[in-house]
């Protein structure tokens, strides 16, 4: 059947059956989608990228078959078989009828369009509990299925190596088109200098038996939240292995990439904290800014092979630029994060501070995971002290009870010995305190000073009426603060402001936008490179 009818019967009702009254049909670089009433056929379009083969009828038939057994590992409930598309009566297209074969699909269960998680990020309503859930799911996934040479194998420098100059190779054709000759060059001379001077991180990976069979497409646009407790992650790899016997770091990297991608970047940190928190993978932080990197490129480069569709329109052309632009400069400052971290001589200090309520410990989970630092939170540290549960409420009025100056004192002098015993030992510290009195950040920097660590102070604001609905939102919320509006507006009249001496970085967390989030992220790093 010529390729034009094709596509206009795979828009047909009538060829998925006299009950299907609509068709949507959407298509990716490789394959089709058709989203009919209760079932979704998916075919795959005979292309062949090198990387993946789809030319032949018979290997078409045959990834379809590995794509429905593969992916009812993690999504049994929702792939169903592979059916045959044939030549109906009137010369149009008919599911497993008795005319000639045309091409293989794969059906699946339809489900809402506004359950997948893209779309759910967009709204804003993927919560905290949904990557509880969905690292759950995925630790036990990768624990499940055994490891064998084979799979190893794919761990190795060399089978990194190939990978990353395959991408660069394919993206050449588009320099200062999708993605600018810098950006192009930075990317490629990054990612020699981490094989140059970590190659030994990727053999240790093996060792700690993080290779394994995984999903190897893992972002939000393949992943269904129904609810917590019925998550489908679905369209894994299925055309080429080396591409799914993958570090689990590269797996639960890519996720935590396209968290960013779509200005999630303090879910997707949380997701990494929950994932070593759950799997005990400490490691994962040796290559995560690496393997971040990597996906972000990976995405640009598949979005950007669509360019060549001769018949894409010059808005649909524009849109995709846009897009594969977005993701290499997204890997770019992942790949500026690695490059700092291998010629990184000192510690640094962190020091995160501000009124309560600013968002002081979202950006210092932020920076913890971005650099591989240890967070101290003097929420944490005075419950300790005082023997509670860190997540028990304690509602004293200002200057009093837990919060009176002994306490608050006995609390920084704790903070900075812990502090202290990880920069002596070249590890990168966050420290998560308002620091509303002046002498207790001089301490900080005098702290700096003795331990040789790089001094990052950081003073966090947001306008009135955001902490207050970041306080209100709080309150209903587990969480190891004890910070409310009164609280604010009292500390508001005491804390001892930055003076013009003393140097340090502004962040307004309510400038929320992907830009104004990365502009941001990037200026602690300017701030940090240059000191």
């Amino acid at each position: 059947m010529e390729q034009s009818l094709f596509v206009k019967e795979l828009q047909n009702p009538l060829t998925y059956g006299s009950s299907v009254k609509h068709v949507q049909l959407l298509q990716t670089h490789i394959s089709f989608v058709a989203l009919t009433d209760t079932y979704v056929y998916k075919i795959k379009k005979p292309v062949n990228y090198g990387f993946l083969d789809f030319s032949t009828i018979e290997k078409r038939k045959y990834y379809c078959e590995e794509e429905v057994r593969l992916n009812k590992r993690l999504c049994p409930e929702i792939y169903l078989n592979v059916v045959r598309l044939t030549m109906s009566k009137d010369a149009g297209l008919e599911i497993n009828g008795h005319g000639p074969l045309v091409e293989y699909a794969i059906q699946m269960k339809q489900f809402p369009q506004e359950k997948i998680m893209t779309s759910m990020l967009q709204e804003g309503i993927v919560t905290k509990d949904h990557i509880d859930a969905l690292c759950q799911i995925l630790i036990t996934f990768y624990k499940s299925y055994e490891t064998n040479d084979e799979i190893l194998r794919h761990g190795q420098l060399e089978a990194i190596e190939h990978n990353i100059t395959e991408n660069f190779e394919q993206t050449k054709e588009f320099i200062d088109r999708t993605i600018s000759n810098d950006t192009y060059t930075f990317l490629k001379d990054a990612n020699h200098d981490f094989f140059e001077e970590r190659s030994n991180v990727f053999q240790n990976r093996i060792h700690n038996n993080s290779i394994h069979d995984c999903h190897g497409d893992l972002h939000s646009g393949n992943i269904v939240l129904q609810n917590t407790d019925d998550i489908c992650i679905f369209d894994c790899i299925e055309f080429n292995t080396r591409f799914r016997y993958i570090d689990v770091a590269s797996d639960i990297g890519f996720l935590a990439m396209d968290l960013d991608y779509h200005n999630a970047f303090f879910l997707s940190s949380y997701l990494i904290q929950h994932y070593v928190e759950k799997s005990h993978d400490t490691t994962v932080f040796d290559v995560l800014n690496f393997y971040k990197s990597y996906r972000a490129y990976v995405r640009g480069k598949v979005i950007g092979l669509q360019l060549n569709d001769s018949h894409l329109s010059k808005h649909k052309q524009n849109e995709i630029v846009s897009v594969t632009q977005k993701y290499f400069d997204l890997s770019k400052y992942y790949a500026e994060l690695f490059s700092y971290e291998i010629h990184r001589t000192r510690p640094i200090l962190f020091l995160v501070s501000g009124l309560t309520g600013t968002g002081k410990s979202t950006l210092a989970s932020k920076l913890s995971i971005d650099y591989h630092a240890e967070i101290i939170n003097t929420d944490i540290i005075r419950k300790k002290i005082a023997g509670i549960d860190t997540f028990l409420h304690h509602y004293d009025k200002f200057d009093m009870g837990l919060y009176d100056p002994k306490r608050i004192k006995l609390t920084y002098e704790k903070v900075f010995a812990l502090a202290q015993s990880y920069l002596l030992k070249n590890r990168s510290v966050v420290l998560d305190a308002t620091f509303q009195r002046k002498d207790y950040r001089t301490m900080a920097q005098a702290l700096a000073q003795e331990t040789d660590a790089v001094f990052i102070p950081i003073y966090c604001r947001v306008p009135d009426r955001i902490a207050k609905t970041w306080l209100d939102k709080r309150m209903n919320e587990k969480t190891v603060s004890d910070g409310r509006l009164e609280v604010y507006l009292e500390m508001k009249k005491k804390f001892e402001y930055y003076s013009a001496e003393e140097l340090h970085i502004v962040i307004d967390l309510s400038k929320n936008t992907y830009e104004e989030h990365m502009h941001q992220f990037r200026l602690i790093l300017t701030f940090l490179r240059n000191m």
